[in-house]
């Protein structure tokens, strides 16, 4: 009788789980996942604004190298040879300058020769601004002198002393077809001036210091350390760009 009794509480069946338990379950699992794709997209978005800014700080930095004027490849002085520089800006304003002389396009357009001067001024302001505000003839300056307006007038002198050029300068624009560097400067002062609001321009600042770098050495000219560092914040810009851009796949959250 014992023995009967023990099997009859071993056969005692337990009751099934209430079927709504599980429903409240997967609807709190589905409420989670739904916060988290939330989350997820939040987060792409503050990674692309960080990216974004980062890339726009990058991109101050050939432009400010431009227009300060810093020269890039450098040649010591030798005996009976004066020291020579490669300064981007001035070698564009050069060239296109020279250009202007002899083309046929500006001869029969004439507007052209004063568009190009305006243009040309307008890039040498920002130097002659700093030159008198913080550079080496701050101290000497008096208040008139450090305004947009009487650096604007300066750049008259200096224009004609940029166009006419030193020894070197004459030899890089005179350079035969193709000239490297002139129109690696070509390209680096554009790209430069733009990289800021065109993204993707920094590759073109990349090929410009490229260009330079090469096309210079022919003139027994090494490199400065502005022109490292210009390209490979560049190479940092484009990598930042890229990583904005980049999407993360985000899966959606599936109904039961």
């Amino acid at each position: 009788m014992g023995q009967a009794k023990k099997d009859r509480t071993k056969e005692k069946v337990k009751p099934d789980p209430v079927d709504d338990d599980d429903d409240d379950e997967d609807d709190e699992e589905e409420e989670e996942e739904v916060e988290s794709v939330h989350a997820k997209r939040k987060k792409e978005k503050s990674r692309k604004a960080f990216m974004k800014m980062c890339r726009q700080l990058l991109a101050f930095v050939p432009l400010l190298t431009v227009v300060s004027q810093q020269p890039l490849m450098f040649k010591e002085r030798q005996s009976g040879v004066n020291a020579a520089k490669l300064v981007p800006l001035q070698l564009a304003v050069s060239g296109a300058i020279k250009w202007a002389k002899t083309s046929p396009t500006t001869l029969r357009n004439p507007a052209i020769n004063g568009y190009l001067n305006m243009t040309a001024r307008g890039l040498l302001t920002p130097f002659e601004y700093g030159q008198y505000n913080w550079g080496k003839k701050s101290k000497r300056a008096v208040p008139n002198d450090k305004t947009w307006s009487k650096a604007w007038k300066r750049t008259s002198s200096s224009l004609n002393r940029v166009a006419e050029g030193d020894a070197a300068m004459k030899a890089l624009v005179s350079a035969p077809f193709p000239n490297v560097p002139l129109i690696g400067s070509y390209l680096l002062v554009a790209s430069a001036l733009l990289v800021f609001l065109v993204p993707g321009l920094e590759y073109v600042v990349v090929v410009g210091c490229g260009m330079i770098l090469q096309g210079a050495r022919g003139f027994g000219m090494e490199p400065q350390p502005e022109l490292y560092v210009m390209g490979v914040l560049s190479v940092v810009g484009i990598i930042c760009m890229d990583a904005g851009n980049k999407k993360i796949e985000i899966a959606k959250a599936k109904r039961r």
